[in-house]
């Protein structure tokens, strides 16, 4: 992606766990409370990196639990997660790259495999919420990340076309589905996944140094 790309571009889909706001060590202890209590025999093996940007559901699955189980271990570490969430903090530069973005007058949105109560509580408590224009979670499409059907939904709520629209991404499936929606993707927080995307940042604070 070049400078004259960050020009052309009006819109902005921001994932939000691990990209705005600092909920990992969050979700990593709310799995964690779920599996020593429901499914201890699972807990050794767990590896909160391996699901990071995956439905609840999807982790659960990928981490070996059982079909019939699933629905009700991820209510149960939803509703723990939401419990958490009086720690939660931004990411740093998070509140200044998008009053940036909207100074410019671009359009942003979120777009995020977590439900939709824990994503707004997470926008609520960290004050993210006043500049974000729409937040597409993971109950609003019949698919979720790593599909395409979020970030489409986006960016049609946003009445923005794809081709004038970026993907912020720290993990490998919402930089896969962005890609598979059109957009172009830039990367921050994770140098895994540096060479998935269009341009890598270390952090926003970078990224917002870098907007024209």
């Amino acid at each position: 992606m070049t400078r004259d790309f960050l020009q052309e571009t009006d819109c902005f889909l921001f994932d939000l766990d691990g990209t705005l706001v600092d909920s990992a060590p969050l979700h990593d202890q709310a799995y964690r409370h779920v599996l020593e209590t429901e499914r201890a025999d699972l807990l050794a093996g767990f590896d909160y990196g391996a699901v990071a940007g995956l439905t609840t559901q999807t982790a659960f699955r990928r981490i070996g639990a059982a079909e019939d189980e699933v629905a009700r271990l991820t209510a149960l570490k939803q509703a723990h997660y939401r419990a958490l969430l009086g720690g939660l903090s931004e990411m740093p530069g998070a509140a200044a790259l998008l009053t940036a973005l909207r100074a410019r007058g671009a359009k942003v949105g979120i777009v995020t495999a977590a439900s939709r109560a824990s994503a707004l509580k997470a926008l609520d408590v960290t004050g993210l919420e006043r500049h974000v224009m729409t937040v597409i979670a993971a109950e609003d499409t019949a698919a979720a990340k790593p599909a395409a059907a979020p970030f489409l939904m986006a960016a049609e709520m946003l009445k923005t076309d794809v081709a004038h629209a970026v993907a912020v991404e720290d993990a490998p499936s919402g930089i896969i589905g962005a890609g598979a929606a059109g957009l172009k993707t830039i990367g921050v927080h994770n140098e895994a996944i540096r060479n998935m995307v269009n341009r890598y940042f270390a952090d926003l604070t970078a990224f917002a140094e870098a907007l024209p």
